[in-house]
């Protein structure tokens, strides 16, 4: 199996006041049809038991062409499209029922050994298992890094909750969002933005405090979620 399709309707609490497909609505419908994708090829995470390993997310890039409406059906076209030693490149593309395309994303993820907490190493049997399409979604190279802007303003403090932490035991990837916007003036449109982009650098913990960072240079919104000296990066998100 080297293309993965997943079938789902925008649920509720996938659309913003608007009524309009958010950024974390699809990211959590991407990030669901990537963990059944490796649950089909046998590394997914009621498989880590067995394997080991688990996945950790490093960077998306999402491009939204159109927000449809709440109870759309929607198509998740999903593949891996490169393995290096230690990480793979998952890219996808979204359509809705009448075959238009919606969006298109790319991703890094990090093997991760689950009994010693370090970075795992990627075989040619776990390459096997998941088959590569060498077909990228954006024509441009991607780096999978993103740089903080210079003279970025502090904005405000956020506390890492219960409600934020999943199965890894941090903040969930797609919680970051809800941080982020927190940082963003109040007269932003969060749905007119096209284009999402999210580096992770650093994870967050329960409890844990951090300072949010905002600039806007040209249109392009930057938040960046440091650690409360200021220093240590955690997380830069991109909008525009």
């Amino acid at each position: 199996m080297s293309v993965y399709e997943y079938k789902t309707h925008i649920k509720y609490n996938e659309i913003d006041e608007n009524n309009k497909l958010s950024d974390k609505g699809l990211i959590n419908i991407l990030s669901e049809a990537a963990s059944k994708h490796s649950q089909e090829v046998g590394y997914g995470l009621n498989d880590i038991e067995k394997t080991g390993y688990t996945w950790m997310l490093l960077f998306w890039k999402v491009k939204f062409f159109k927000r449809p409406r709440w109870n759309t059906e929607l198509t998740v076209k999903t593949w891996a499209r490169d393995f290096n030693k230690i990480s793979s490149w998952r890219d996808f593309e979204v359509y809705d029922l009448d075959g238009e395309k919606i969006a298109i994303a790319t991703t890094e993820w990090v093997l991760i050994d689950a009994k010693k907490g370090g970075i795992g190493r990627i075989t040619d049997e776990l390459i096997n298992s998941y088959g590569i399409v060498q077909k990228s979604v954006f024509e441009e190279d991607i780096a999978g890094k993103l740089k903080e802007d210079e003279n970025m303003q502090e904005i405000t403090k956020y506390t890492a909750t219960r409600r934020d932490i999943d199965s890894n035991h941090h903040v969930n990837n797609v919680m970051y969002l809800d941080i982020a916007y927190e940082a963003l003036p109040d007269d932003v449109d969060i749905d007119n933005f096209e284009n999402v982009e999210i580096y992770y650098k650093k994870q967050t913990k329960f409890k844990e405090t951090v300072n949010l960072y905002y600039s806007n240079n040209n249109n392009v919104h930057t938040v960046c979620i440091k650690g409360e000296d200021g220093k240590s990066l955690h997380t830069i998100i991109k909008f525009f």
